[in-house]
Order: structure tokens, then C-alpha cells, then sequence
């Protein structure tokens, strides 16, 4: 899932979360994707476990907002995102469309187009989770800048430019993201946005449904 669906998630789970500092909540959801700017870390070491979160909060109270915004943003990752999707847009013709590869591009998509832009500001600090996976300050930093443009002002453009920014280009999503980009902008989907945005707010209620069902 995009950054920017993440946020769009933890907003939709934001009155039941009820985090007490809402700068490191939603620094938290996208956090675990800092991965992209280190070399030689993985997913399984950054997307952790209900679990190992939940000692986390006990052992950093100061960063309990920070882990609610974390354990929402690997919740959500652990879904089936395509089965979701897949099942709540009926009409062939989409079906085709969401595969497996490129179904969180398009929920991306949707959430720019129909989504205002999220007037917060991510603190962009370390603490002691990226500490004890190693992650420099610089690095934090970057993440924080890359993320607070791309957040307040969402387009095909600047989703674009943070992968690339990012470094994601060797293991082909930028090309993915500009070829359905291009068949985004003539197709299908762009036409009938009217018919599948009721499908989407559906969605991301869905999803958000689906992690709070994990979490209490």
C-alpha cells in the first residue's frame, strides 16, 4: 500500500485510536517504509508483529502515539489487499485491471483523487525503534521531508517523484507506476470515477474495519 492510503487508513482509525499526539500518529503510520532509503534492510525487519509493538508501548510510553500510527501501518500491510479489492469492485472489466501487482498503485490513485490532502506535519525525530534498527538521523530526516511534500499535496506527479526520491528503482515500481499512470489517464477507471468512488470510501472503511478487528 501507498504512503498516502496509509495515512488515509489511519485517519479513517483515528477516533478509535484516539492518540494523544497526533504528529507522531501519523508519523507512525508511514514509518516502516524508511526501509526504502537504507541499504540492505528488509521488510521482515521493519513491519513488526502485533506483539513485538505491544512491548514496545510498554517499554517506550513516551512513543505510545508513534507505535498506534506503526502497528497500523503493518496491520494493514499483513492484509490481502487484492481479495479485497477484487471483491468489492464487481465489474469485470476492473477485476482484469487489479492484479496482484499493481492493485496498491491503483487504491493510491484513488485516494489522491478523492482524498484532500492531509494538513499535518510529521516530526520527522528519531527514537528508539529506528535506533534499534540501526537508521541514522540523516535518514530520518529525509523521510520526514520526502513525506511531508508528498502527504500535503498529493498528485500522480509528486507519488512519482517520492519514488524516485526514494530510490525505488531497481526493483521495477517505478516503471509500474508510470505505465499504469499513462493507461490511468485515458481509461476506463478515470471515466467512471463517479461509479467507483462510493466503491472506494466502502474500501478504505473496510480495510480500516479489518485492522481495528486485530487491534481490539
Amino acid at each position: 500500500m501507498g504512503p498516502y492510503s496509509h495515512i488515509v487508513i489511519a485517519s479513517e482509525l483515528e477516533s478509535f485510536i484516539r492518540p494523544d499526539n497526533l504528529e507522531e500518529y501519523y508519523w507512525g503510520a508511514v514509518a516502516p517504509d524508511v526501509r526504502y532509503l537504507v541499504k540492505g534492510i528488509t521488510k521482515r525487519q521493519t513491519h513488526f508483529s502485533a506483539e513485538i509493538i505491544s512491548e514496545y508501548m510498554l517499554q517506550y510510553p513516551r512513543y505510545r502515539s508513534f507505535l498506534q500510527g506503526y502497528l497500523i501501518h503493518c496491520l494493514t500491510d499483513k492484509l490481502d489487499l487484492q481479495r479485497i479489492i477484487q471483491q468489492r469492485f464487481p465489474f469485470s472489466l476492473l477485476k482484469r485491471k487489479i492484479t496482484k501487482n499493481n492493485c496498491s498503485v491503483i487504491l493510491e490513485f484513488f485516494n489522491i483523487e478523492i482524498s484532500k490532502p492531509f494538513r499535518i506535519t510529521l516530526p520527522g525525530k528519531n527514537n528508539p525503534v529506528f535506533r534499534e534498527l540501526k537508521i541514522r538521523d540523516e535518514i530520518i530526516i529525509k523521510y520526514a521531508q520526502e513525506m511531508n511534500m508528498y502527504i500535503n499535496s498529493p498528485t500522480f506527479s509528486s507519488a512519482y517523484k517520492l519514488y524516485q526520491n526514494l530510490g525505488i528503482t531497481n526493483n521495477g515500481r517505478i516503471e509500474k507506476y508510470r505505465k499504469v499512470v499513462q493507461k490511468w489517464q485515458t481509461s476506463w477507471l478515470k471515466n467512471n470515477l463517479i461509479l467507483i468512488v462510493p466503491q472506494l470510501n466502502k474500501l478504505n472503511k473496510e480495510i480500516a474495519a479489518l485492522v481495528r478487528s486485530k487491534i481490539s
